[in-house]
């Protein structure tokens, strides 16, 4: 089979199509013929060794976290699946991690995709994955984000951020976001009841709490620079655990608020969700879609900073 790989840690100039033996899945797992999937901090993290706990240490290294495809063969163990069946899902992130979505097949545990619900784009389920689980999982598990909450967005724009606007209204909650001017009316069209734009005032100033969950999806933030904004109850969530954010999470043990980050693990009930509420008018917005052979540009634009919404991969048309 085909894949994008990396044949050491370095710059993402040095990911090359190769060839690589078709993977035979293990007891618990499903090989999927991939037709799409999406980019996300971590894939430039694997590839450069910037995060190396991110993917397993195995060269060539094949990164691509979400995946979106048709189930090509079952480990023995696995129950209710079929050859020829929709799945989508997302690799976890960890040294378990060998074989990632950038390649014509993947392996997957059986508990790490479900089925893809019919006239969901296969662009659209993988897209929606990663960003969708990690909202989901911030806000109503560890945030504790009941329904007529109120929620403050942090990069509201970006990967994570334009999907978890949705999530956060699909939970019932009220949305108040922030990103750069650029992207002001493409959060409003998420539906967010307020947005604030971080470039011609002060957000955190700015912004009308209190608030049951504080979701920093950017990490561009922090616990104490927020927590006036946070309710008695209430948490700030971020993305990415800085130094920063293990002083604040010490410093709020003995305060009525809450600091957390968020280690989004894949689950096939929550993708039944999410999926179901894609379905219902979730929306999962497409920024841009590149072929296989182009991710390494996709992984510069990402990194730019100015992407509204998810980079897509299309993995089955896009090698040539």
């Amino acid at each position: 089979m085909r894949a994008l790989a990396s044949p050491a840690y370095g710059p993402l100039e040095s990911l090359k199509i190769i060839d690589l033996p078709l993977p035979e899945p293990g007891p618990s797992q499903v090989r999927i013929l991939v037709h799409a999937s999406a980019l996300n901090p971590a894939d430039f993290k694997s590839v450069t060794g910037e995060a190396k706990i991110l993917h397993a240490r195995v060269f060539p290294m094949v990164v691509g976290f979400d995946f979106s495809g048709v189930v090509d063969a079952l480990g023995k163990n696995v129950s209710g699946l079929d050859r020829g069946d929709e799945v989508f899902g997302h690799h976890p992130y960890g040294r378990a991690t060998r074989l990632g979505a950038f390649a014509e097949y993947t392996l997957a545990n059986a508990t790490a995709l479900a089925k893809k619900p019919a006239g969901i784009t296969h662009t659209i389920a993988a897209a929606s994955a990663t960003a969708g689980l990690t909202a989901l999982q911030s806000l109503r598990d560890i945030g504790k984000l009941a329904s007529s909450g109120r929620v403050l967005v942090i990069g509201a724009s970006g990967g994570v951020g334009s999907v978890a606007v949705g999530v956060a209204l699909k939970l019932g909650a009220r949305v108040t976001a922030i990103c750069a001017t650029h992207a002001v009316d493409f959060v409003k069209e998420l539906g967010a009841e307020e947005v604030i734009d971080r470039l011609k005032v002060s957000p955190l100033q700015t912004a009308s709490g209190p608030f049951n969950v504080v979701f920093d999806t950017a990490a561009a933030s922090s616990w104490q620079a927020s927590r006036h904004l946070i309710e008695r109850g209430g948490a700030y969530v971020t993305t990415l655990p800085t130094l920063t954010f293990f002083r604040d999470k010490l410093a709020s043990i003995v305060t009525p608020t809450r600091a957390h980050f968020v280690i989004v693990k894949p689950r096939t009930q929550d993708l039944d969700l999410l999926g179901s509420w894609i379905k219902h008018g979730l929306k999962v917005p497409i920024f841009q879609t590149v072929k296989i052979k182009d991710v390494a540009a996709g992984l510069k634009r990402l990194q730019s900073g100015s992407v509204r919404g998810r980079i897509a991969v299309d993995v089955a048309g896009g090698w040539d």
